[in-house]
Parts: C-alpha cells; sequence; structure tokens
C-alpha cells in the first residue's frame, strides 16, 4: 500500500509527462503535479505548519487546490475540507471543532470568514488565494510562495496516520469531524477504481466540489495514472458539451442528479459520447435503465458514508435498485431495533465491521462521546435501513437519523433550526425532509416555524436570514406557520406527530425565490 505522496512521487517517475489534469484549456501533467505539490509544502512550512497540524481549505476548485491538499499530505499535516457554500454559523462551528493553525480560501469567502473568527477563540492564520491587501494575521499565497523553497522530501508517516478530517451532518446536533487515515483513502480509491473499471487510458469527469467527493477521483488517477478533466461546477445543460471537450470516458453521479440530466432535452453531443460508465450512489430506481439506454452506458452503483468508507457496497452486477454487496475489507449484517440480527426482506440498521480498524473513521475529531456512539464493539452503526435479499444483494430503506438529503449534501435538522431559531420574531422551528421530484434519495426542506406572540408571518424575511447564514442546500424551501407543535412529558418537539401541510406552506419556488449560490 502506498500513502498519497508516494503516489505523487511515483506517478512524476512513471507517467512524468502524462496528463494528469486538463482545467480551464491548461494541462498539468503529474510531473508538473508533484512540482506543485513540493513548492506547495514550501508555502505551508513558511506560514508556519508542521506535521500534526490542521490545515482548513475553502477554496473553489482549481489545480493549485489539489496540489494544497497533496502538499497536506506531504508534509504531515492533516487537510481540513469547509464546504465552500458555508456561511459565518455553520464556518464558525467547525473552525472551533477543528481548530486549524491555517486556513487557506479565497477572497469571496472573506466577509464570513472574518465574521467567523470573531467568535472563535484558537489563533489562526488566513492565507488568501489571490493577491490583495491583508489584515494583520493574514497572508496570501503568491507572496508565501515567494519567500519559500520547495520541499523535495515527503514526510513517512504510516498508513494508520490521519489523512482528512471530513465534516458530515448526517445525523441531529452540531457536524463531527470524521476522522480518516492514509489506509481509509487508499482503500476507498481502491474500490472506486474497482466501481468504475478504471484504466489508465481512462479520463474522469470531475465536476465534484473538493469538500465532498472529488479527492476520490484525483486518487483514481494517482493511483491508476489515468487522467482527468475537471470543471468548475456541474451543470445539467453543458454537461454532455464538456465531457466531449475533455474526452471524458468516467462519469461520476449522486443521486438526484441522474434525473436532472434526463430532464435535459437531447443533443447532438449525449449521442456520441465516450462514457462508458456512470458510477456514484443512489441512483434512482425508476430511472436507472432509462439513464443507461439514452446515453449508451452503464450505472455502477455503491453505498458509503463518512464514518464507514467511501464505498462500504458496491453494485459490479447491475441489479437495479440495489446498492450491492459488501467491499472485502467489511463484514455486515442488519439489526432490529433490539440489536438483534435480522435476515433477507427485513429492514434494519446497517452495522459494518472492518477486518482492519483504520479502513474506517477512527472517530470524530474531538468528540469521544458522539463517537461511542457510531464506534461501538469494533463496528461501525451507521444509523442508516437497509434491507438484503436471498442473493445477498442490499437495498437501502432510510434513515434512522433526524437528517436530510438535498442536492447531494446530508443536512442536519439541527443545524437548520439553530439558525431558524434565532431569526427574528420565531420562538421555535423544526426542521423536516419532504419528497422531491429529484429522486427518492432526494428530498426537500420544510422548516415548520412557531412565531412569538405578536409576531406577523414573513417567510421571505426568514428565508433571507438563513441564506445568509446557511449553505445554499440547507435553505429550506417551505415555510409552515404553527401555532405551537406536538410535545413529549419533557416538551420536546415530537417530530413524528407533525403534519406537512405542503398545500398550505409558503413554497420559496413558487414564489420565484432561489438561494443564492456562492461560486
Amino acid at each position: 500500500m502506498q500513502i498519497i505522496s508516494d503516489l505523487v512521487r511515483v506517478r512524476a517517475e512513471d507517467s512524468g509527462q502524462g496528463v494528469f489534469c486538463s482545467f480551464r484549456g491548461r494541462r498539468t501533467t503529474f510531473e508538473q503535479l508533484r512540482n506543485g505539490v513540493q513548492e506547495m509544502a514550501g508555502a505551508l512550512i513558511e506560514v508556519g505548519v508542521k506535521p500534526g497540524d490542521r490545515v482548513g481549505l475553502m477554496l473553489s476548485s482549481s489545480v493549485e487546490h489539489m496540489e494544497l491538499f497533496l502538499a497536506i499530505a506531504w508534509i504531515g499535516a492533516i487537510a481540513v475540507p469547509f464546504s465552500i457554500h458555508l456561511k459565518s454559523a455553520g464556518l464558525e462551528l467547525q473552525l472551533n471543532s477543528a481548530k486549524p493553525r491555517v486556513l487557506l480560501a479565497n477572497r469571496v469567502h472573506a466577509d464570513a470568514i472574518r465574521q467567523a473568527l470573531t467568535a472563535i477563540t484558537q489563533p489562526l492564520s488566513v492565507v488568501w488565494f489571490e493577491a490583495d491587501v491583508d489584515r494583520e494575521g493574514e497572508f496570501h499565497l503568491d507572496a508565501l510562495l515567494r519567500a519559500s523553497r520547495a520541499v523535495l522530501s515527503s514526510v513517512a508517516r504510516s498508513a494508520d496516520h490521519p489523512l482528512l478530517i471530513s465534516y458530515t451532518s448526517g445525523t441531529t446536533g452540531a457536524p463531527k469531524g470524521g476522522v480518516l487515515s492514509e489506509r481509509f483513502f487508499w482503500v476507498g480509491t481502491k474500490n472506486a477504481a474497482i466501481l468504475s473499471e478504471a484504466h489508465p487510458d481512462d479520463t474522469y469527469f470531475l465536476w465534484e466540489p473538493f469538500y465532498h467527493g472529488a479527492w476520490s477521483t484525483v486518487a483514481i488517477a494517482l493511483q491508476k495514472g489515468c487522467s482527468i478533466h475537471m470543471v468548475e461546477r456541474f451543470s445539467a445543460s453543458r454537461l454532455w458539451d464538456q465531457i466531449a471537450e475533455g474526452g471524458a470516458t468516467k462519469l461520476h453521479y449522486l443521486g438526484g442528479l441522474v434525473n436532472m440530466i434526463l430532464s435535459q432535452p437531447g443533443i447532438e453531443s449525449e449521442r456520441n459520447n465516450n462514457i462508458s460508465i456512470a458510477w456514484g450512489a443512489a441512483c434512482p430506481a425508476d430511472s436507472w435503465r432509462q439513464f443507461e439506454e439514452r446515453f449508451e452506458l452503464k450505472v455502477r452503483e455503491g453505498y458509503g458514508l463518512t464514518e464507514g468508507q467511501n464505498f462500504t457496497h458496491m453494485n459490479l452486477h447491475g441489479v437495479v435498485g440495489s446498492m450491492g454487496t459488501p467491499i472485502e475489507e467489511l463484514e455486515c449484517w442488519v439489526i432490529d431495533d433490539h440489536g438483534k440480527r435480522v435476515g433477507p426482506g427485513v429492514a434494519g440498521e446497517l452495522v459494518l465491521k472492518p477486518k482492519v480498524a483504520s479502513v474506517v473513521m477512527s472517530g470524530y475529531w474531538g468528540e469521544p462521546e458522539r463517537t461511542a456512539e457510531v464506534l461501538r464493539d469494533g463496528c461501525v452503526y451507521t444509523g442508516d435501513l437497509v434491507m438484503f435479499d436471498e442473493d445477498g444483494h442490499y437495498y437501502f430503506k432510510g434513515r434512522k437519523k433526524d437528517a436530510m438529503r438535498r442536492r447531494g449534501e446530508n443536512v442536519s435538522a439541527w443545524e437548520v433550526e439553530r439558525v431558524i431559531n434565532a431569526a427574528p420574531g420565531v420562538e421555535e422551528s423544526a426542521v423536516l425532509g419532504v419528497s422531491s421530484t429529484l429522486g427518492q434519495h432526494e428530498q426537500e426542506i420544510l422548516a415548520v416555524v412557531k412565531l412569538r406572540d405578536g409576531t406577523n408571518p414573513d417567510p421571505l424575511s426568514i428565508l433571507k436570514y438563513c441564506e445568509q447564514r446557511l449553505a445554499y442546500y440547507q435553505v429550506p424551501r417551505f415555510l409552515q406557520f404553527v401555532n405551537d407543535f406536538p410535545r413529549g412529558p419533557s416538551q420536546r418537539i415530537q417530530k413524528k406527530e407533525i403534519v406537512a401541510d405542503l398545500q398550505n406552506a409558503w413554497d420559496a419556488e413558487k414564489a420565484g425565490v432561489k438561494p443564492t449560490r456562492t461560486v
């Protein structure tokens, strides 16, 4: 097994002039990638990063972003990707949790970052990707690169060493940072390559943001010596033209995107595409064959989670609707509410047991109690409901957790409620997931709101308040106003008893209001 910095070095030696990535008309070879990583490593050391330090990344897609991530590993530090859509409220939570020594960011996020910095206690240096006049404690990357020297040798570390902290909002409460090792990354990449049938002559189409999923594609290119064609963001209307421009052969999808792509009118480039496999998770079962037939490709479905693996299950046999069978590095079974194992055809919670501990996350950063809720007796209790059939194929059946899946992102109800409850005139709220037209694994967000006495409903004002503080995919679409909530003996809101009245709820989509998306 080779750790990530070894892969950077090996690819530069055996495939140096091969194209690693094409982006915005520029081609970067594996040799140029290694050189860039070594230069970025020097810049990180210049700003004070040491082995074991956390380094935050809040950057848009670019080759330099890849180099920075790999440079963090090169010098033995730990990467902490932050969503580029976070506003001050969400950023504050994650900065206080991860406590990075340095945060590298685009200046478009300056207001949110500076506001969040007023609420954190630990010292933090901010490095701006773009040059400009800086405040005290702030730097810009070009200046650090000019002042530093390239670091030619990487720091040796084991397969069990933490590589990154990946924040997830998959359950109630504040976001949690899953600590993922070099082994976790290597195994995840190996299985993603199997699922997508990676070959050295492949070109992977990369549209995902780097805080969510993109690193698997980068690592596939490093493991297999294949290429990446990267675009700045996903566009359903331009997808097939972009794929044709890059000569891409493999496409990654996330649930709702399948129906979004299918809803587009037919164009010439979709009929002449070179994509052989679309790989990913949560492909709607009723769109599966239509997607394959229209675009003349194979769907390769999988299932994974931050706590367990990029892919804990892979469907290599084309069983429509199935998330597949367990990977070789994991054992798994299904339990009922009493912890007893159940057989075929019965839905229950999925439990994973790694054959080597660091195949799964080592825990949530700085949160031993929340870690103990998920990692028990050497197993990962996923909180996800699944069922398996007589042939051992597993099927996703929902989530036990108080969370929603929107636009391919896990959204914590608690995190959204925290912001809504602080909005002017709001006394309390409950956030629920409701069905979406984008597929069975996608949801829209309904916020049920109780106002303070004497306050008149103003849904647009609440929406705008949320938009300023939450990522676009966290902003509710529906607002429903109630006089009170169903409550239990402790006065806790009983969400299961809330009746979602979408017919009479305020609908942002019908009102023509769309949350602003940071780019």
